[in-house]
């Protein structure tokens, strides 16, 4: 088999697979379900990022100044579960890395080029979210998910802090962190197939 016939195959297999579960529209027990912690944290931060791009849609399309900042701030209340989980992702990849150097004959693999792009790519991150991370989490509990008892003028501050271009560089650093994070081989997948068996994979997080 030459090599344009095995991507042809690998091209197929992949376009006719069965798809990953989704908590809207995609809740067919046919569809790949995250089979381990690693996989159900990759897949919240996948789909809150989704709700992230459809908020950001929608305010584009919106044309009042309160409306777009109210629209911004549910946005702003997203990114903070998105950083939740990321730090919770995180824990959890360094104490693989850590087990893995113990433990010659573990099961996980991580490569030390993945090792290094991890380090680089989270040491970025939190350089970025270490500017805007106390707003986020200000924005969410004071006027976001919560309603804090604060004084006026600090809430006032809160609702002007509510531009994109101040929030930018961690929009744009995120897509770039779960792209390092969800190829790796550490997610593990269950469906129920046609005949009723249950299948099982581990593979990066498809991105499609």
């Amino acid at each position: 088999m030459d090599k344009e016939e095995l991507e042809r195959l690998l091209q197929e297999a992949e376009e006719n697979a069965p798809p990953m579960f989704h908590p809207v529209y995609m809740r067919d027990k046919g569809s790949w379900f995250p089979g381990n912690e690693v996989g159900s944290i990759a897949s919240i931060i996948s789909h809150t990022w989704e709700d992230i791009l459809c908020l950001s849609k929608i305010r584009k399309n919106t044309k009042t100044g309160y409306e777009r900042k109210l629209l911004f701030k549910y946005i702003i209340v997203e990114l903070r579960s998105v950083i939740e989980q990321l730090e919770k992702i995180q824990g959890i990849i360094f104490t693989m890395i850590k087990a893995e150097s113990r433990d010659k004959m573990s099961s996980i693999y991580i490569s030390e080029t993945e090792i290094d792009e991890i380090k680089v790519i989270f040491k970025k991150y939190h350089a970025i979210k270490n500017n805007v991370g106390k707003d986020v989490v200000e924005i969410r509990n004071n006027i976001g998910a919560h309603r804090g008892n604060q004084p006026w003028t600090d809430i006032i501050e809160l609702w002007d802090k509510l531009e994109p271009e101040n929030f930018k560089p961690l929009f744009d650093v995120i897509p770039e962190l779960f792209e390092v994070i969800a190829k790796l081989d550490i997610y593990d997948w269950n469906r129920i197939a046609e005949d009723g068996s249950i299948e099982i994979c581990c593979s990066g997080l498809n991105l499609a």
